[in-house]
């Protein structure tokens, strides 16, 4: 092959790998941006969505407080019905002899 010839090929083979080096540059561009977008980007989305799980551990711990003591009222009710029901007794029981 002619010298001419292969510094042309070689010259086209730069050229299109110029190319596609700066799409690839474009490609990268865009994902970066959509990556570090301060208002729609993924690093934002993910600390709005840390955010809003340490806000829910707040109110999780409360749910659980709520519940702990709803369970505390439920026996203490228990044991008040289960008194008055023994004290109806043994008055209906004293009243019958």
């Amino acid at each position: 092959m002619d010298t001419n010839k292969e510094m042309a090929l070689m010259q086209k083979d730069l050229e299109t790998l110029r190319e596609r080096v700066e799409k690839m540059d474009n490609k990268l561009d865009a994902i970066t941006m959509k990556l570090l977008d301060p208002d729609t980007g993924f690093v934002n989305r993910v600390n709005k969505n840390t955010e809003f799980r340490n806000e829910m551990e707040e109110l999780i711990e409360d749910i659980k407080a709520m519940k702990r003591w709803r369970e505390g009222v439920t026996w203490s009710i228990r044991i008040l019905v289960a008194a008055v029901l023994g004290g109806l007794l043994k008055v209906l029981s004293l009243n019958g002899q």
